[in-house]
């Protein structure tokens, strides 16, 4: 399906998949801009779809556009696709976490559509080292779909240029944003040949919780969560791949401080190391 069969139709609704949660803020919405990890826009018949790679795909690109004149892939950083409104829902999981929004129901497309939210135009745009696509609506209105690898490999919608701005990220439960670091996520691992269901103390092998529980030292549990984390991101290569695009300043409830920086350390050590091999 071409995406000129959407133009000159009214936006319906719009899907967020793994909409951006925050504690005590607004599902899915930052400031002006909609965040998720997976979006459709939904027209009468059709619908846009964009997929965060690092999120829904095997592959860490995007959909490619052109080539670099180094000959490296030009990409939008997203995957997207025009396909039947009715196809969306199998293209994810049941179990996604979603929202559905009606466009009156998000506070930034009201500011460049002030009448029917009706697609126009689509437009690609290159910011720097940046491209994504821009919507065109009734009034003039322009809005940009951006990948936004620095939160998580989220999508964000958001009116004209505008970014959203998360100067640090609160992990308070595993359903939160970045809740994948948080000790009670349910990515099970094997440490020392024990299998573990969470990194949470109360998941913790019974002679390794016995010997805390006796002496709780913060040594002992800021050493053990380290090692469960090590091996949690180890065995699950998504989690892997978003830890190493994790790029903002993050607290995390039952995670030591400055726990997370060490462990992002290892990993780009070990990342720079296997280049290293690599090109040799």
């Amino acid at each position: 399906m071409l995406l000129e069969q959407s133009l000159i139709q009214p936006i319906r609704r719009i899907d967020l998949i793994q909409p951006w949660r925050s504690a005590g803020k607004k599902v899915g919405v930052v400031a002006d801009s909609l965040l998720a990890g997976a979006m459709a826009i939904h027209f009468e018949d059709s619908a846009l779809v964009f997929r965060s790679p690092l999120r829904f795909a095997c592959c860490q690109t995007g959909t490619v556009i052109g080539v670099r004149s180094s000959g490296a892939p030009l990409t939008l950083g997203y995957r997207f696709d025009v396909v039947p409104s009715e196809d969306v829902d199998g293209l994810f999981a049941a179990c996604e976490p979603r929202l559905s929004l009606t466009p009156c129901q998000w506070s930034g497309l009201s500011r460049v559509a002030r009448t029917q939210s009706v697609f126009l135009m689509a437009d690609l745009v290159c910011l720097g080292r940046e491209h994504f696509l821009r919507l065109r609506l009734l009034d003039r209105g322009w809005c940009s779909v951006v990948y936004r690898s620095d939160l998580d490999g989220a999508i964000e919608f958001s009116p004209e240029n505008e970014r959203a701005e998360v100067p640090r990220v609160i992990v308070n439960s595993p359903a939160d944003e970045f809740g994948w670091l948080h000790p009670a996520s349910p990515y099970p691992f094997v440490l020392n040949g024990q299998y573990w269901r969470t990194a949470h103390p109360r998941d913790w092998p019974w002679p390794l919780l016995r010997v805390w529980r006796s002496q709780p030292t913060d040594a002992l549990y800021r050493d053990t969560m380290r090692r469960a984390l090590l091996a949690r991101l180890a065995q699950h290569d998504r989690l892997h791949a978003r830890f190493l695009a994790l790029r903002r300043p993050v607290s995390v409830e039952g995670v030591p401080g400055g726990l997370i920086e060490e462990i992002a350390t290892h990993f780009q050590a070990l990342h720079r190391q296997r280049a290293g091999g690599v090109a040799q």
